[in-house]
């Protein structure tokens, strides 16, 4: 039978591979472009208005490619640059690159051209492109270059200003760029080959690129036969004439050579980096280099100085220019290191080589001006740093919310080995870090501004049992997720929770029967000496006065009035409050001294102890059914789909109707809102800036600095025989020197373009501009990006039943926005002035509620508009700044936009989707379009209640929050409660909440005993007062997630449910030491035996005196004999982790050069347990003692055993106890459990083993298999097989008489890296990932006559994950309720970019409406950068197939961008194919809580 499967991504990628700076969104603020695998994310970099504030990065949006990139570059077109902007050039996996840009109109990226290069005859030998494909950019914007196959360069001229090439018609100006065209690198040389790096060099007449390769190539094994192989080439590229004349070449250079590194003016030239030196080389010039450790003169004969000393290895590492003579560079290791240019007049003269410290792992860096940097990580989180020299601090006060700590602190931390360091059982903070990269003799200095956090690489993953000390612990979802992430000391455990799981202070049920809940404040009015005052409100934790006073509950029959100050909850007696029924609103007036009630009668105006001050009626014949409030103003939606407004006066402390609009019952209004605007988001045209002013204000600020550095440019011009620019060769390739005008002219140009071409990936630092200056000439002119309280403004949002959208300003009701079919929820809601096109879209009734509200925290708040439609889906869509154009009205004049708001709406993509059915709010309006003969007495009755209802209070859903644990938001009530909320420093994230089941009352709470919390009642008449968790927990992430760094190196993780503990295997870096049978070292044993001694075996303190000492944990520091440094191994240990507090209560130290190759926890036979059976972790080890000896390893078989705590130390009540351990003549790769055995992969065999009296593992059954298992996993008596090379087997186990026997077997050969299973009620299918980034799925089908009795395995299906997958762990899937599916199981996969996903069984209906539905959403909508969807997800293999790809899984990212669609393409696409809008919801429902167990 066959199973039909979906893959979806749950947790998006978030290691950073690429990072280029631009002006990319707005010309006065710097972007920061980073890509993740398949995801690229636009930052702001915004220096903060105050000094006491550090920078920050905001997330301004983040798309999801079909395709890998694999390299960006910046350039400015002709077209972008008109606006002052950038747009990058961004290549992928295949032989493609595409040009983007930002869209300001639309707020979005824009595909502008698409370059494929994946033709026939460029392959050649090729299958794929195995080779990088990399972009570089002339830094003067000319060309970019894309390097691909191989041998083969394609070249994109971009048009500049006189360019004119051949004759080309109009419309091909209107273009950016110029054709491209592709060139074989043979054609420059005939030497070049086997390319290793290429780059653009500075300041040529012509493009000039520099090229690395290896003509002969060799390695390590075979130096004294050939080195020095690498050569460098320098061209010419003559665009016009595609004449490529080579400019100078240089031969002989070490042939393990990495990158070459453009150098800017004044030292010029390239700098080639090598595994062990740094060469320099220029025209003219025989080159300049030095070696960086002692195996530098053996592998070359390149003339080199001798800086032998710091044993650097700079093969990976990342660099970056912190002055035009000074870069950075990043080790492997993270280590530091300032490499200073030293020049004696016009040439270079050597080099300075200093330690600057230590930093985490890097894969990119980029520099951002003034100051700073960025640093993106696949090991790490990645930051934002600040640079400066000691002697600037020491000048220049500063005051930073994380100072700098002292050297005493640097050298207790970071003055000793590396793996004294990661023995250190604190956490990793950001002072530690930074007196991390200050601790060395450099006089650089870094402080750390910002982190962007990073959950990969995923090595491992395990579910355990959520565990706390908190009551209500048996809340739903009762698992979490955990992973053990990270590299060195970057390793952390970090949690995943798609659910958030509040923290309950209190539950009761004496409310049951509730519709709505409200917490409010009001400040007393004192009378002294006959003056009335307020007592003022004070903030903070600490201060009593600003608790929440009172809780109002409405119900049905009528209203309660609760006090909440003290521990309890308590009737408030004797208030004047509403109480004969419900109520519809309440809220604070006239800055916190009045208190509002809104019923269905009218409002009520009360103080701060609940004494009536106005009574404010509203008619018999009217009844309120909704309400806004927001100081000063009130506004009331009435049953007949009118509204009132209300306005408070602060001297009369009363409140009148503002005077009666048309605008408020002109139209039935189905939703309506009062805004206060705090952060000056809403401004006018007349208000806002323009585009031109944003770029005069940077250029006039940029200009004002080079005024100021005239001088300085005159002296330097007058000063060229000292520093001179060009030479007499120069003259020749650059052409005749500007004169001073032009001069100046284009230097300030490059300080418009900040400084650094943008082709260098961001690593020459910018001008030195102020850029303070720029930006706060920005910020005065932006809407208040810090957030900071401003003299509110108040606005009226309005939507109604023809489904227009509509802005007022108040109090005068100017209309200052109109957009006619929001009902459509389409992707940008502009302005419509005109008022043209309003003809209704026939979507009213998608939108149910909706609500304008501050989302953030208290650092950085942005408006948003969020609504709900019928079916309880949620839209959120985010303000953004526009400047209209011209337009004219039906009139033919000009429309007047000054009095317009210059904002624009963005949809912001959400992956939610609603999984309750949809709302029922007034039947008769939709069962009248069935009707065809109206009875006059049915009529009459259905009116009557019809009347009914619309008098009744309408429900809220959205629930906005101001301070809950910080953050600020909104709240959805509903069977599927949602948290929309933002940290301030990206977009809003939803997070469910189903701990509780359908919440249907929710309001912020601020006590003593729950400060800044919020209170529920559940449909049960649960009330529960909680607390968001906030310690450690992130939720500005696609799950909440917290992350427990360990300061070492995590590798497997597993969790023994009897203890509920986690096992951890832990690592720190160990020197690599290769000894004999006799443990003597072999270097010492040849060293001894030359001077005539004996060897004796090798102890610690034998070595101490040897070679070094020994640190405080015994282990080995060795200190290098050799001409270099020693390899570093690993030092394992295991370790017992409580899952309440996450410290380590337990270790086993393992041997040396002992590493563990599987754990897993086991359910063995056992007689301790009444059941037969016990949990156990079963460990597997290996001994890498180097190749020349045989590998053997070791089983452990542990028990968590209980023990009595520590004293004040609970958590400690468990610990490691070995039961057995047995060695073994091989590696164990791989384990699992199995009818109550333990299996084992040794070497090439697997074995049954039987775990006899505790004490004794004995071999039962055994198979033998071909080269190397790396994965196994186990249903019932079957057995699935990953092999290293040979595929997947599928092995059968029988207990009476015990054998193993093969059942089939997947004949083509494949990488496999892991594997798992899908279950779908009968049907059993196995998932193998393997080294190509794949996902397959393989069946046993002996009834099939292709399997051959089912001795092969059936490919049922390939799918192109993008990601490598690491691990993987199959887990039940959940349905919805009603649901006719049968028992399924899913597997869950993590990937080494730090990301999650899922492949998990659909329904046979549901696969053939969603295969259906994805034919549509590719070829109806347009995908980023051009790339199509399927191609993508087809199956990638370097070798060819022996058969075509199955396919067969859907692609459940691009289904679910189904959910973001417009109503209207949403029904035009589910009619093409048959289905509703409804019914597809609810398949995509059913596929978002599959795995929803956390």
């Amino acid at each position: 039978m066959s199973m039909y499967t979906l893959a979806k991504e749950l947790f998006s990628p978030t290691g950073i591979e690429r990072v280029v700076r631009c002006n990319f969104v707005r010309p006065d603020i710097l972007n920061v472009i980073v890509s993740k695998s398949t995801v690229l994310e636009i930052y702001n970099f915004t220096e903060p208005a105050q000094a006491d504030q550090l920078p920050k990065l905001e997330l301004v949006a983040t798309h999801r490619l079909n395709g890998i990139i694999t390299s960006m570059g910046v350039i400015r077109t002709s077209s972008s640059g008109q606006h002052g902007l950038d747009s990058i050039l961004v290549s992928f996996k295949d032989a493609k690159m595409s040009l983007l840009e930002w869209s300001f109109s639309n707020h979005c990226l824009v595909t502008v051209s698409i370059h494929y290069y994946e033709r026939d005859d460029y392959k050649q030998e090729f299958l794929n492109n195995s080779h990088p494909t990399e972009i570089r950019v002339d830094p003067s914007r000319r060309c970019a270059v894309l390097a691909f196959y191989g041998d083969r360069l394609a070249v994109l001229p971009f048009r500049q200003e006189e360019t004119s090439i051949g004759e080309e018609d109009d419309a091909s100006k209107k273009w950016p760029y110029l054709p491209s065209y592709v060139m074989t690198l043979s054609d420059i040389d005939i030497r070049i080959k086997n390319v290793i790096d290429m780059v653009f060099l500075y300041d040529f007449y012509e493009p000039t690129l520099a090229i690395l390769f290896s003509p002969q190539q060799t390695w390590t094994g075979r130096l004294p036969v050939r080195k020095d192989t690498c050569s460098l080439v320098v061209v010419s590229l003559d665009i016009t004439h595609k004449v490529y004349p080579i400019i100078y070449s240089i031969d002989q250079l070490p042939y393990d050579c990495t990158k070459v590194i453009a150098v800017p003016k004044p030292v010029g030239g390239l700098l080639v980096v090598s595994a062990n030196a740094l060469i320099h080389l220029d025209q003219g010039s025989t080159g300049m280099g030095v070696g960086v450790n002692g195996y530098a003169p053996m592998v070359t004969e390149f003339p080199l100085q001798n800086q032998h000393h710091f044993d650097i290895a700079l093969e990976g590492s990342q660099h970056v220019f912190l002055a035009p003579d000074q870069i950075l560079f990043t080790l492997r290791n993270g280590d530091m290191y300032v490499v200073g240019l030293q020049q004696e007049g016009r040439s270079l003269s050597g080099f300075k080589i200093e330690k600057a410290g230590t930093s985490m792992q890097t894969s990119c860096k980029c520099s951002l001006g003034s100051g700073y940097y960025f640093a993106g990580s696949r090991y790490a989180d990645s930051m934002l740093i600040k640079y400066s020299t000691k002697d600037q601090v020491k000048k220049k006060k500063r005051i930073a919310a994380f100072p700098i700590n002292s050297m005493d602190l640097e050298d207790e931390l970071y003055g000793q080995d590396v793996e004294t360091i990661t023995d250190q059982p604190t956490d990793k903070s950001k002072d530690e870090i930074e007196s991390a990269m200050d601790a060395g003799e450099s006089k650089w200095q870094f402080e750390i501004c910002d982190t962007l956090t990073n959950t990969g690489p995923i090595l491992d993953l395990d579910i355990g049992q959520r565990a706390s000390n908190e009551s209500h612990s048996d809340f739903p979802p009762q698992h979490e997720l955990v992973a053990a992430t990270g590299s060195g000391q970057n390793g952390a455990l970090v949690v995943f929770q798609r659910n958030i799981r509040p923290n309950v202070v209190r539950s009761t049920d004496a409310l049951a029967g509730s519709n709505s809940l409200w917490t409010v404040y009001c400040r007393k009015e004192i009378i002294f000496e006959g003056v009335s005052q307020y007592e003022s409100r004070k903030t903070g934790d600490g201060a009593e006065d600003s608790y929440d006073k009172l809780l109002i509950v409405s119900r049905e029959t009528g209203t309660l009035v609760l006090a909440t100050s003290g521990d309890d909850l308590r009737q408030l007696p004797n208030s004047q409050f509403y109480s004969e029924g419900p109520t519809v609103a309440i809220g604070s007036l006239l800055e916190e001294t009045r208190i509002v009630q809104v019923y269905s009668g009218g409002v009520r105006l009360l103080n701060a102890d609940c004494k009536i001050r106005q009574v404010i009626p509203i008619g018999e014949h009217l009844s309120i059914v909704a309400a806004s409030i927001a100081d000063p103003y009130i506004l009331l939606q009435l049953h007949d789909g009118s509204a009132l407004l209300l306005k408070g006066d602060m001297n009369t402390k009363d409140v009148t109707i503002v005077s009666q609009t048309s605008v408020l019952s002109s139209l039935p209004i189905k939703s309506c809102c009062v805004y206060a605007d705090t952060l000056s988001t809403m401004l006018t045209v007349k208000e806002a800036p323009t585009m031109a002013s944003l770029r005069s204000s940077v250029a006039n600020t940029l200009s004002s600095s080079a005024a100021v550095g005239k001088k300085q440019k005159r002296a330097k011009k007058s000063k060229k025989e000292a520093a001179p620019i060009v030479d007499d060769v120069d003259l020749d390739l650059y052409g005749p020197a500007m004169d001073e005008e032009d001069e100046e002219e284009s230097e300030e140009d490059d300080d418009v373009e900040m400084g650094a071409a943008p082709g260098t990936n961001g690593d020459v630092p910018m001008v030195d501009v102020d850029m303070e200056n720029v930006q706060s000439t920005a910020k005065a002119s932006m809407a208040n990006p810090e957030g900071q309280s401003l003299q509110a403004t108040h606005w009226c949002v309005i939507y109604r039943a023809d489904g227009a959208l509509e802005i007022y300003r108040l109090p005068d009701f100017k209309e200052v926005f109109f957009f006619p079919h929001f009902d459509l929820l389409p992707d940008v809601l502009p302005d419509a002035p005109a008022h043209q096109n309003t003809k209704p879209a026939g979507h009213a009734r998608e939108i149910t509620e909706m609500v304008m509200a501050n989302m953030g925290a208290k650092e950085k708040r942005e408006t948003y508009l969020v609504m709900r439609t019928y079916r309880g889906n949620i839209a959120v869509y985010k303000t953004y700044q526009h400047f209209p154009t011209v337009e004219l009205d039906s009139a033919g004049k000009q429309i007047d936009f000054s009095d317009r708001l210059a904002i624009r709406f963005r949809k912001v993509p959400l992956d939610n989707v609603a999984r309750e059915t949809p709302e029922d709010e007034d039947p008769d309006e939709r069962s009248n379009a069935n009707v065809t003969e109206d009875d006059s007495r049915d009529a009459v009755e259905r009116e009557i209640k019809r009347q009914e209802r619309r008098r009744q209070r309408k429900a809220r859903n959205l629930i906005p929050f101001t301070d809950v644990a910080g953050y600020e938001g909104v709240f959805v009530l509903g069977t599927s409660p949602l948290w929309i909320m933002s940290s301030g420093r990206g977009l809003p994230r939803v997070h469910p909440m189903i701990c509780d089941g359908r919440i249907g009352c929710f309001t912020q709470f601020h006590n003593l005993n729950c400060k800044h919390g919020f209170i529920t009642l559940n449909a049960e008449g649960n009330l529960r007062i909680s607390q968001l968790p906030y310690e450690g927990v992130q939720y500005d992430m696609p799950w909440p997630i917290r992350k427990v760094p360990l300061k070492k190196a995590v590798r497997r993780i597993v969790y023994h449910p009897t203890s509920q503990t986690y096992v951890t295997v832990t690592a720190i870096p160990d020197p690599f030491v290769v000894k004999d049978e006799n443990n003597v070292a072999v270097h010492d044993q040849a060293t001894a035996t030359a001077a005539g001694g004996i060897a004796t075996p090798a102890t610690p303190d034998t070595h101490a005196v040897l070679n070094g000492t020994a640190d405080s944990n015994g282990h080995l520091k060795v200190k290098p004999t050799g001409p270099g440094f020693r390899p570093l191994s690993e030092r394992q240990t295991l370790e017992l982790v409580s899952p309440v507090t996450w410290e380590t209560v337990d270790r086993f130290e393992l041997n040396e050069y002992e590493i563990v190759t599987s754990i897993e926890t086991v359910s063995l036979e056992s007689s301790q347990d009444a059941s037969g059976r016990k949990k156990f972790i079963a460990v597997g080890t290996s001994y890498i003692r180097g190749e020349d000896s045989a590998m053997r390893g070791t089983i452990y078989i542990f028990d968590i055993i209980d023990v009595v705590p520590e004293p004040d130390n609970p958590q400690t009540d468990h610990k490691l106890k070995l039961l057995h351990s047995e060695e073994v003549k091989g590696s164990v790769t791989a384990m699992a459990a199995i009818c109550g055995y333990l299996l084992t992969c040794v070497g090439t065999k697997v074995l049954v083993r039987s775990f006899e009296d505790n004490e004794t593992l004995t071999g039962i059954a055994f198979i033998d298999v071909q080269i190397f298992v790396t994965s196994v996993k186990v249903v019932k008596n079957t057995i699935m097989l990953a092999d290293a090379y040979k595929s997947v087997w599928f092995i059968g186990f029988q207990d009476e008489p015990t054998k193993l026997v093969l059942l089939g077997k997947d004949y083509h050969p494949m990488e496999s890296m892991n594997v798992s299973y899908l279950i779908e009620n009968q049907t059993l299918n196995i998932v193998v990932a393997d080294a190509e980034k794949n996902i397959r799925l393989l069946q046993y089908t002996p009834y099939n006559v292709q399997s051959f009795s089912g001795q092969k395995l059936i490919c049922r299906g390939d799918y192109h994950v993008g990601s490598q997958i690491q691990t993987t762990i199959a887990v039940p899937k959940i349905v919805l309720s009603g649901s006719d599916e049968g028992i399924s199981h899913l597997t869950l996969c993590g990937t080494l970019d730090g990301g999650l996903c899922m492949i998990t069984p659909i329904p046979e209906k549901t696969s053939k409406r969603l295969a259906l539905l994805s034919s549509q959403i590719v070829n109806g909508v347009q995908h980023h950068a051009g790339l199509n969807p399927r191609a993508f997800r087809l199956l990638q293999s370097k070798d060819r197939l022996n058969s075509n790809p199955a396919k067969g899984i859907l692609d459940g990212d691009l289904l679910f961008e189904f959910v973001n669609l417009p109503a209207n393409r949403q029904k035009e696409m589910t009619k093409q194919i048959g289905t509703g809008v409804d019914r597809v919801m609810d398949d995509l429902a059913a596929i978002a809580v599959a795995a929803d167990h956390f």
